[in-house]
């Protein structure tokens, strides 16, 4: 495949595509080209390599380890069964994380999120959707509800990144268990747009109650599609 010098996109532009569809298409799994190799194929200088990698790195589809190279990323591990803090994952990975407010405010609970949360159906809760990045990929769209009372610090806190985990123990919200139910779904139209997918594509759908004490405190539905979240769980002790 060549590239188009004449095109009003920048050549490291066009070269990160290529290479993003490649990855995406599973072309990689046995190892990512050198930057030699890939200013070769694509007949570009390696400072054009360099830009178009260092911009697939900040979207999280490749890892640049200093005299190793590049490797495909592997694929976002959820574990399962405890409080998983993306934020905190992504700080250990080296990736940037960031996060979309796609909506926050006061609705009526719903009655599922009512009856998780121990309430009446159309009591006020607070309910946030975040869709979560690793680099500029998006991975997760979480769909939070809290009590109105647990909810109120987060009504004007800056949620564009970090862990609302965080700022909940930050307000004396002090978080002692989860449960979780995992699901495999399809995603509908508007849960697919914030991914860039086409509605119909296979996701994990994990439900999650966040308990202080006995207290239920967060409703979370967080979506994940397949290929982007491996669902992970271990256990000891065991026979």
């Amino acid at each position: 495949m060549t590239l188009e010098p004449t095109s009003p996109l920048p050549l490291y532009h066009q070269l990160e595509r290529v290479l993003a569809e490649r990855i995406t298409a599973g072309q990689y799994r046995d190892g990512f080209p050198g930057d030699h190799e890939l200013a070769a194929e694509f007949s570009v200088s390696r400072g054009t390599v360099r830009q178009a990698l260092e911009r697939l790195a900040r979207s999280g589809l490749i890892v640049r380890q200093q005299g190793r190279g590049s490797f495909v990323a592997a694929p976002l591990e959820y574990p399962l069964g405890r409080f998983y803090h993306f934020a905190h994952d992504m700080q250990v990975r080296g990736i940037p994380e960031s996060s979309r407010v796609l909506g926050r405010g006061i609705v009526k609970a719903p009655a599922a999120v009512a009856a998780a949360l121990g309430l009446a159906r159309g009591d006020r809760v607070m309910r946030v959707v975040r869709l979560r990045l690793a680099g500029e990929r998006a991975v997760l769209l979480e769909t939070s509800h809290f009590p109105d009372d647990v909810g109120a610090p987060l009504r004007f806190a800056d949620l564009s990144a970090g862990s609302l985990y965080d700022l909940m123990e930050q307000n004396g919200v002090r978080l002692s268990r989860v449960t979780e139910e995992v699901h495999p779904v399809s995603l509908r139209a508007e849960e697919a747009e914030p991914f860039g997918l086409p509605a119909g594509v296979p996701a994990f759908a994990v439900e999650r109650v966040a308990l202080a004490g006995e207290r239920p405190v967060e409703h979370r539905l967080v979506l994940a599609p397949g290929d982007r979240v491996t669902l992970t769980a271990s256990w000891g002790n065991l026979g």
